[in-house]
């Protein structure tokens, strides 16, 4: 992180410095004007390249993967009006992370929550069988709907 304000200060610092140069440049005639415009080109080099650096360094800092677990106490909840909130904490418990669907998207990742967990819950033994019963394998016969024994 110190590198990184580090840099910041650096950018900071030569931005002021080429927009000093311009005002110098601006008001200044002839060798004055020149030597002036020559700095401001300088520490406008220096400020792109301090830029590009801190891109570097919040590119290479924001690629790590988080891996959290579903908040224990409360994984999901709707705090805000028209927002569904699926919560989780970092495995070193350092902070906790929220994803915010609206109501269609919240749909959707239930939907596929539940068909993962299906195909999971087959391939490791099926303990969830108990909890949830399969869908009844016969469908029913036309004598057997309530609709076929009414008069």
């Amino acid at each position: 992180m110190k590198d990184l304000l580090t840099l910041v200060q650096e950018y900071a610092v030569a931005s002021a410095n080429a927009e000093r140069h311009h005002a110098i440049a601006d008001l200044a005639t002839d060798e004055r004007q020149n030597a002036a415009a020559v700095k401001a080109a300088e520490w406008e080099g220096v400020a792109v390249n301090r830029y590009g650096h801190i891109l570097a360094v919040l590119d290479t800092r924001n690629r790590a993967t988080l891996h959290a677990v579903p908040d224990e106490r409360l994984p999901v909840c709707t705090w805000q009006k028209g927002t569904v909130e699926a919560r989780g904490i970092l495995t070193d418990p350092t902070r906790s992370v929220r994803l915010r669907y609206s109501p269609a998207q919240a749909l959707a990742a239930g939907s596929a929550l539940i068909a993962c967990a299906a195909l999971a819950d087959h391939h490791t033994g099926g303990t969830l069988t108990p909890i949830l019963p399969p869908f009844p394998t016969t469908t029913p016969t036309p004598a057997t709907t309530p609709e076929a024994n009414q008069p």
